[in-house]
């Protein structure tokens, strides 16, 4: 096993254990646990938790390829806000394994967040084109037709909207809550799920996320 230095065992330690405690939030197996509920602490903790794992993956010396990962993003993060960040645009694309993470899809993702406003509206402009394509109103995309899927998860499983709009507009209108009482089947619980995990972590100006989609909206 390849040594490291105590500072570089620190910051490993903080990449990886933040990433434990999302990973716990996004994909435990029975979906109770809650990262805000228990402060992203977990059962385990400690450097010793965190060699063990990667001792795993560890024989005759070879360097694990996992505790490469965690000291590179230990490294680039300084910061747990930022190395939340950096899991948010990973888990919220479904990639959910530390040797699957794109740098493209962070990028990807500080740009749609730097820029939310603006890309909420030309995600309200495509909700608006499937009304007029349909010929159906605003709120008939929220509506379950026996088992169909409602628009809105099919606009947002497609990526015509983003997860943050799909998010949003829950937090203004509580459509989600409506959908899951009417419709069990595993693409909306699974989708349902993440939107409301991820749901805590997205905090914009309603106000402003309301009267921008009002105003695509109510335009002739």
């Amino acid at each position: 096993m390849m040594t490291m230095h105590n500072s570089d065992i620190q910051t490993t330690y903080e990449a990886w254990y933040t990433y434990q405690g999302l990973y716990a939030h996004f994909r435990s197996v029975d979906r109770s646990y809650d990262y805000f509920k228990y402060h992203g602490k977990l059962k385990f903790s400690g450097i010793l938790s965190m060699e063990k794992s990667f001792h795993k993956h560890e024989n005759n010396g070879n360097f694990s390829m996992q505790r490469k990962i965690f000291q590179d993003l230990g490294h680039r993060f300084t910061n747990k806000e930022s190395l939340i960040f950096f899991y948010l645009s990973q888990f919220t694309s479904n990639i959910m394994y530390p040797s699957h993470f794109e740098t493209d899809i962070y990028d990807e993702y500080v740009e749609r967040m730097n820029n939310f406003y603006f890309h909420l509206e030309k995600d309200i402009h495509q909700i608006k084109k499937c009304i007029e394509k349909y010929e159906i109103n605003f709120d008939e995309i929220f509506q379950v037709v026996g088992i169909n899927h409602p628009v809105i998860l099919k606009l947002s499983l497609s990526k015509a909207i983003s997860l943050e709009t799909f998010v949003v507009l829950d937090q203004l209108l509580g459509f989600i809550n409506n959908i899951d009482n009417k419709l069990k089947d595993p693409i909306w619980m699974d989708h349902s799920f993440l939107a409301k995990n991820y749901e805590p972590f997205v905090k914009m100006d309603l106000k402003k996320s309301k009267k921008i989609i009002m105003s695509v909206l109510m335009k002739g």
